[in-house]
């Protein structure tokens, strides 16, 4: 248990990282000397369906943290500012269909309740993965962010994706992180509240946003997706340009979906195509057209409005979630003021559905090798 108080936890999910662990820790040590008050708490994981080789990884890694390895341990000291969770031992280990968000959660709790919660607004949570290295100025580059984006709720700290092994791992992680750019720039060029990058290994929130959003979701893959999007809901979601995170470029099979699966699928020969852009441009359409609606009475009357500017795709996608019905009653149970009755829009509008659109309107809009906006 830390002995003092701190203004900040690093949270690092660990299975079967011993060989990476030790450069990411060394990473944070040369970016914390200057901020003795931020901790790194490391979650050494595993579940029922964990291979015997990837358990007696995580038991060197929790023999190294016990002894205080100072090699291991990048520099940092247990008990000072370095800390560990047994999630591995017998009777210890997290569910198969929780996995890394719910390792995340375990440390990210355990921290909260050690803050004071008077004084949540002021406390950050970092979330990395026990494979990315971190720019010297990662932590004050977030403190200073936070301080001067008063109203910012979370924010995507600047990603690279380092080399990968061979010229293909390395062609395939471009490719992907310029898949993942492009779709952001699609939400931001369409107008979407939800135009964030899902990455956990970049994620940085105020721990009062982290209580209000209902905490990380323990699932195996998107708990980064699906935290986003709850903090977006009552919070501005930033990006802090400044400084950088580094993640791993391997091919993993971790996660069913992700960096790690997709990246291995284009190792493997499978092309990653892009959104078509004339998706984006109906999605553009949509949100405009809820945007600039300017009077409570407006909306009463928003699926004539839409029926008579969206095309076909959006109207049918709207009519297969059953929006008149849905609508109707969140108009009547909002309250009647512009700024509202758009937020309860985008409520239900939001990240999920937004992407559930874009792959329904895939159906007449397929993907493209090469696009942009």
């Amino acid at each position: 248990m830390p002995n003092a108080q701190f203004s900040g936890a690093v949270v690092i999910p660990a299975l079967d990282e011993y060989k990476f662990l030790p450069e990411t820790l060394s990473s944070l040590t040369i970016s914390n000397p200057a901020l003795n008050s931020t901790i790194v708490v490391i979650v050494v994981n595993s579940s029922a369906e964990t291979s015997a080789e990837k358990l007696a990884e995580n038991a060197k890694m929790l023999a190294a943290l016990r002894a205080g390895d100072t090699e291991f341990c990048g520099g940092m000291e247990i008990g000072k500012e370095l800390f560990w969770i047994d999630a591995t031992s017998a009777k210890k280990q997290i569910s198969a269909k929780g996995g890394v968000g719910e390792a995340r959660k375990i440390g990210m709790d355990s921290c909260l309740e050690l803050f004071h919660l008077e004084a949540l607004d002021e406390k950050l949570f970092f979330c990395l993965d026990a494979d990315t290295l971190v720019s010297e100025n990662y932590l004050s580059a977030a403190y200073e962010y936070f301080q001067m984006h008063a109203s910012t709720q979370a924010a995507t700290m600047n990603f690279a994706h380092r080399s990968g092994k061979t010229e293909i791992e390395h062609a395939a992680i471009e490719i992907y992180e310029n898949f993942m750019r492009y779709y952001v720039r699609g939400l931001e060029f369409a107008g979407s509240p939800y135009a964030f990058y899902a990455l956990g290994s970049a994620i940085i929130c105020r721990a009062e946003a982290y209580v209000r959003a209902g905490g990380m979701r323990a699932r195996n893959g998107g708990e980064d997706f699906y935290f986003m999007q709850a903090v977006s809901k009552f919070g501005h979601c930033g990006v802090i340009e400044n400084a950088l995170v580094r993640p791993s470029a391997r091919p993993s099979d971790r996660v069913p979906f992700g960096t790690g699966p997709k990246v291995r699928e284009i190792v493997d020969g499978h092309e990653l195509l892009f959104y078509n852009p004339e998706i984006f441009k109906n999605l553009k359409v949509l949100l405009y057209t809820v945007n600039n609606l300017k009077k409570p009475e407006e909306f009463k009357d928003l699926p004539e409005i839409l029926t008579k500017n969206c095309g076909e795709e959006t109207l049918e996608f709207l009519e297969k979630n059953n929006f008149n019905a849905v609508w109707e009653k969140i108009f009547k149970n909002t309250k009647q003021e512009t700024i509202y009755l758009k937020k309860s829009f985008h409520t239900w509008f939001d990240a999920f559905r937004t992407l559930k659109y874009i792959h329904f309107c895939e159906g007449k809009y397929p993907r493209v090798r090469k696009s942009s906006l």
